[in-house]
């Protein structure tokens, strides 16, 4: 029973793995650099005391931002598309969720790394107007990733590990919508210190996003044959998919009633074998109860 893509030779869970350890490396260079430097005031910080994350890639940590966002990105992009390989989609529903999630995935990666290149300092309205496309493209891929899972964890009930990857699409989801909103509130109110703590708390949250990516390309991968017998196909002399014909349906009733009966008749000679070796242990106790009491008296020794 051959994988729809072999995840032994092909470990596709290691692609998000990569773009969520990029990302949270970055961030915590960023995070640490700032804080060991005594919290400096950059150029580019229109007031309040704490910098954004732009402020700081946009200076001597640019080529660290540029890099792993780069990074974080591509790998984020193959995820989606390995999710493509690694899952098989039988409805036009799920497809269609797959290529929103695909598709605005992809304006989020590209979001992410122009706003690292046209810096806060230099390109402000351009930087702006790519971060809105980052959070509004990860935030949708993660309203249809969700939807996708929720669908395929309802249907293939067997595949536990679908409904964890839906939890924890849809708690990352639930918490990035709260905070973005939060953001966006406060940065229209101007509170800068506070829009800045809610920003690197977005970034952090978005690691766990990607790590739901993990759950979802480890080698539990529904097979094509599986797919098949759900939408009751089976696999043609060429290798492909296709639909049951009514005699090999009524063969698959045969032979289902046939094995029923099978287990019926096993389960009854089970019960007979049982009653037999009862009945044969109860025969070898009573001989030797009437053995015991035919045995002649012992006789006493003359001295």
């Amino acid at each position: 029973m051959p994988l729809l893509y072999s995840t032994a030779n092909h470990p596709l869970w290691v692609l998000p793995l990569i773009s969520a350890s990029a990302w949270f490396i970055m961030l915590w260079a960023m995070l640490i650099t700032y804080l060991a430097s005594g919290r400096p005031f950059y150029p580019s910080m229109e007031r309040g005391n704490l910098a954004y994350i732009s402020d700081i890639g946009a200076f001597k940590l640019r080529p660290l931002f540029i890099t792993f966002s780069t990074i974080t990105s591509i790998f984020f992009l193959l995820s989606l598309l390995a999710m493509r390989f690694h899952q098989e989609l039988s409805t036009r529903y799920e497809r269609l969720l797959d290529l929103g999630a695909l598709l605005s995935g992809f304006l989020g990666a590209v979001g992410l790394i122009l706003l690292s290149i046209f810096d806060t300092n230099k390109h402000g309205h351009l930087h702006a107007l790519f971060l809105f496309f980052f959070m509004f493209g990860v935030c949708l891929s993660a309203l249809f990733s969700t939807l996708e899972y929720r669908r395929l964890g309802k249907t293939f009930t067997e595949h536990r590990i679908l409904k964890w990857s839906f939890r924890g699409k849809a708690a990352v989801f639930v918490v990035e919508i709260a905070l973005s909103v939060a953001f966006a509130v406060l940065m229209s109110k101007r509170m800068q210190n506070q829009a800045a703590a809610v920003e690197w708390v977005v970034a952090f949250v978005f690691t766990f996003y990607l790590c739901t990516f993990v759950l979802d390309l480890v080698p539990h991968a529904r097979t094509k044959e599986d797919l098949g017998r759900e939408m009751g196909m089976v696999k043609g002399v060429g290798g492909e998919m296709r639909e049951r014909t009514g005699e090999e349906k009524r063969r698959d009733r045969e032979e289902g009633e046939r094995r029923r009966e099978e287990e019926k008749e096993q389960e009854q000679e089970q019960e007979v074998d049982g009653h037999g070796h009862g009945d044969g242990d109860d025969g070898r106790e009573r001989d030797a109860s009437s053995t015991e009491l035919t045995l002649p008296p012992p006789v006493a020794r003359v001295g």
